[in-house]
């Protein structure tokens, strides 16, 4: 077989393989679930903390002369905002 070949079926299996690998990998769950989905309140707890040093990163990129107590209440606020949001009924 010439190296040509064997070059070929070697690339062709590793993209295979490659393909085979990522298909049956698990996608983790969104960053953005609500904390009250979680099953204690040491969950939920974590789960608001990761969301606001999330939001708080976010907003930092976006405005890095903002102060970390500025960064701090505005995170605060979207989450209240959200939380607001999760808790009316849908209009129709």
């Amino acid at each position: 077989m010439s190296r040509y070949r064997q070059f070929a079926l070697l690339m062709l299996m590793s993209v295979a393989s490659a393909t085979f690998a990522m298909g049956q990998t698990t996608q983790p769950p969104p960053s953005s679930t609500e904390p009250s989905g979680a099953a204690s309140p040491h969950q939920q707890q974590a789960m608001q903390d990761q969301m606001m040093k999330d939001c708080m990163k976010k907003e930092h990129q976006k405005d890095s002369s903002m102060s970390k107590d500025q960064l701090k209440k505005d995170c605060q606020n979207q989450m209240k905002m959200q939380q607001q949001q999760q808790q009316q009924p849908p209009r129709e």
